[in-house]
């Protein structure tokens, strides 16, 4: 029986992949906090086929944020 070797090549595309993981899942999670959602939706877009139905809620619901936004208006610059 023919076993697999891990050799350095396997570890190095293993770390890279968890690298590029880590920095896609904390790039989702600020843009579900900024948008004013929890963070937490952003494991969600690490499921196949779930990902594409969270980007399209995301893309066409209302955001939090901008209740408010429109709550409170931003006072104006003073020249």
């Amino acid at each position: 029986m023919i076993g697999f070797k891990f050799g350095i090549t396997e570890l190095i595309v293993v770390m890279v992949t968890l690298i590029f993981l880590a920095l896609f899942v904390f790039a989702w999670s600020k843009v579900f906090q900024k948008a004013g959602f929890s963070p937490l939706l952003c494991l969600l877009m690490l499921i196949p086929g779930v990902s594409l139905i969270t980007f399209l809620w995301f893309a066409f619901a209302k955001w939090p944020i901008h209740k408010h936004a429109t709550a409170a208006p931003h006072p104006s610059p003073e020249d």
